[in-house]
């Protein structure tokens, strides 16, 4: 009877555990879907801001890792994938979709360009819905010398997409980028932080807009720029880095030197 009794007892324990560990698995997964859904853009579902902070600085501190240890001397180095390429994308004319279409019909757009989108980069590169009908591409273990590769592959998936917005006749869109680089000093990843990276990528984008839309605009340091050279804000002085030659200006932009710098 004390045997069959401490049986019972052991069976009623075991089936108690089983059931707390099924409940803390539903609970690990209930909150791990709660993360995930506090990282994700809802209309899209792309990453969102909160992502992009939580994921950058490992991605930063890789990057700083793999040029440490490289050979800063030599001058083909540029064409090694260890960089990471940050892309602004803006749809443009989006406000007049709104306008005409409704926000519905917007809506569609923004969900269809995040496929394009998707379908441009590698699964191993972030797309980052920033706000509005603006985007960020974070190209992780990228060549600096390929980035025009990525940005007419994506201007131009815009521009052939047909955009179906339940009018019955597809709307034909197209997009700026703007892009740069980190690091932006080769040999001191740590002179120019992300954030300066992104607004830069952000002036060649408004820089593309003000030249007609529809293009690319991205901005590289020369192969000998140094840190003491860097202002405290670099973004106000590319015109005059430009003019320098310090820095030059890649773009699928006809005549680039009448883009126009905020």
């Amino acid at each position: 009877v004390v045997r069959l009794r401490i049986d019972s007892l052991k069976r009623r324990n075991r089936h108690l555990e089983d059931m707390v560990a099924a409940r803390t698995g539903e609970l690990e997964d209930a909150n791990e879907a709660l993360r995930s859904q506090s990282l994700t853009d809802p209309l899209t579902g792309l990453r969102n801001r909160r992502y992009l902070s939580e994921c950058i600085p490992e991605d930063l501190a890789q990057v700083a890792r793999i040029h440490q240890n490289s050979n800063h001397g030599r001058q083909d180095r540029l064409g090694v994938n260890i960089d990471l390429i940050f892309l602004m994308v803006d749809v443009d004319h989006f406000k007049s979709v709104n306008d005409l279409f409704g926000h519905h019909a917007g809506d569609l757009v923004l969900q269809q360009l995040a496929d394009i989108l998707r379908a441009a980069t590698r699964d191993t590169d972030t797309v980052v819905r920033w706000g509005g009908e603006e985007f960020l591409i974070v190209a992780r273990n990228a060549s600096r010398a390929d980035s025009t590769v990525l940005a007419e592959r994506i201007r131009s998936g815009v521009e052939k997409h047909d955009f179906d917005i339940g009018t019955g006749f597809p709307l034909k869109q197209t997009c700026s980028v703007g892009f740069s680089f980190y690091p932006f000093v080769n040999d001191r990843p740590e002179a120019c932080n992300w954030e300066q990276v992104v607004n830069l990528a952000d002036h060649c984008l408004y820089a593309a807009k003000r030249g007609g839309r529809n293009t690319w605009v991205g901005i590289s340091p020369a192969s000998d720029f140094r840190e003491n050279e860097l202002p405290k804000h670099l973004s106000s002085e590319i015109p005059y880095f430009l003019g320098e030659g310090r820095i030059s200006v890649q773009t699928s932009l006809p005549g680039f030197q009448k883009l126009e710098w905020d």
